[in-house]
């Protein structure tokens, strides 16, 4: 992630190509003078000319006046965006534009360093993006110096320049600079045959995929690839209707629901002991299986629901380090992993899923093939380990045959 810097500093190198001038509403543009807005609209007017990436930020709850000046003209690459005042990055389709049109600078415009322009800085800034503010006369026309007309230049959001960075093979999806390696739920009460899993059914699936995971950990991490582990925990302080949690069921082939969302509970119901919850705070079902223990340097998240992008830092964590492609592997596979997968896939990062390095419990392995097929159809490349292993040694520096 970049240094932190001054939020009235102004941009350095916005170039046209990947950059977006991101001008939110706010109370000092609704109240300015026309002579007030001089140097913002020359700014304006700069980015249009150039054809940079233009986000105007409005209200969620009522139209917007925008000054004369400063009309949003929506197009190809210019478009307003309904937000809350300091969560766009969060709430509205800010992330998705920027993201989905390689935006990698950003300039924020106002005449006045308020709350949503500063809030605007610091959530990119948290992603890996070079972000200033534009705030004032002096950087207008410093940032719009920057911006000449150039018609025929390409940019980021066009199209074929789109087409140009997508990573077509596998061997150009796992290259190591961009590649994070997410292990999901590698802990006790998932893997082990003493655990809370393990004890009550078979789960040979599950030991052959473990068997594969410090392979996996080997190559990803002799690569240098980022590795993040990610740990369920469970219990009372994150109860709710979403919560993994066992509640007995006739309707389903383990005899089992795991949340509230998917049963039925009488009025006197209550989350019995008996229902069995895993990896709770501190318990040995809750820690990570010995082989696949994190090493000094490596992240690690903790997750509360099934994906491993709900409520978590992970996203962030990964846009900081430039991380374009995920490589998935660890339990189960039609749930936690699945349901990452799918979030991931969304948020779009490349997913690679481990086939032979997933499992489920014997009495849902029809759920494992669906899954699989499903993430194959919709979500991700599978393949087996020694594949994506292979992937990995390609980007191997070449070694000193000596003379």
């Amino acid at each position: 992630m970049i240094a932190e810097q001054p939020l009235d500093e102004a941009a350095q190198d916005a170039t046209p190509f990947a950059t977006a001038l991101v001008i939110p509403a706010s109370a000092a543009l609704r109240d300015a003078l026309p002579a007030a807005l001089e140097d913002l609209t020359t700014l304006l007017q700069a980015a249009r000319a150039a054809r940079v990436f233009t986000v105007f930020i409005a209200p969620v709850e009522a139209d917007f006046p925008w000054p004369a000046a400063l009309t949003p003209r929506p197009g190809p690459h210019e478009f307003v965006v309904r937000a809350p005042d300091t969560g766009a990055f969060g709430a509205s389709t800010l992330n998705l534009l920027l993201r989905a049109n390689a935006i990698e600078q950003l300039v924020v415009a106002g005449l006045q360093l308020d709350l949503a322009l500063a809030s605007l800085l610091r959530d990119a800034r948290a992603r890996g993006m070079q972000a200033q503010a534009a705030v004032g006369a002096e950087t207008h026309a410093a940032i719009a110096r920057q911006w000449p007309a150039t018609p025929e230049a390409p940019r980021s959001w066009q199209p074929e320049v789109k087409h140009s960075r997508w990573l077509r093979t596998l061997e150009q999806r796992v290259a190591p600079s961009h590649t994070a390696l997410l292990l999901i739920d590698v802990q006790n009460d998932f893997v082990s045959p003493e655990g809370a899993t393990g004890r009550r059914e078979a789960m040979p699936l599950v030991q052959a995929a473990v068997a594969q995971v410090p392979a996996l950990l080997d190559a990803a991490r002799t690569a240098g690839c980022t590795v993040v582990h990610v740990h369920a925990e469970y219990g009372q302080h994150v109860r709710n209707v979403g919560s993994p949690y066992r509640f007995p069921s006739t309707r389903t082939r383990e005899g089992a629901v795991w949340s509230l969302s998917a049963t039925e509970v009488d009025d006197a119901h209550q989350f019995a002991p008996g229902e069995v919850e895993v990896c709770l705070p501190g318990s040995w079902g809750g820690q990570p299986l010995a082989a696949a223990a994190p090493r000094d340097g490596e992240l690690q998240i903790t997750k509360h629901r099934f994906s491993a992008f709900v409520d978590t830092p992970l996203e962030v964590m990964l846009r900081a380090r430039g991380i374009r492609t995920l490589i998935v592997a660890g339990v189960t596979t039609n749930c936690c992993v699945e349901s990452t997968v799918r979030d991931a896939s969304m948020l779009d990062f490349h997913v690679v899923v481990a086939e032979d390095a997933v499992g489920v419990k014997n009495s849902v392995v029809a759920l494992h093939e669906a899954s699989l097929e499903q993430m194959r159809t919709y979500f991700a490349l599978v393949e087996p380990v020694a594949r994506i292993a292979q992937a990995l040694q390609s980007h191997a520096a070449p070694q000193d045959a000596g003379p």
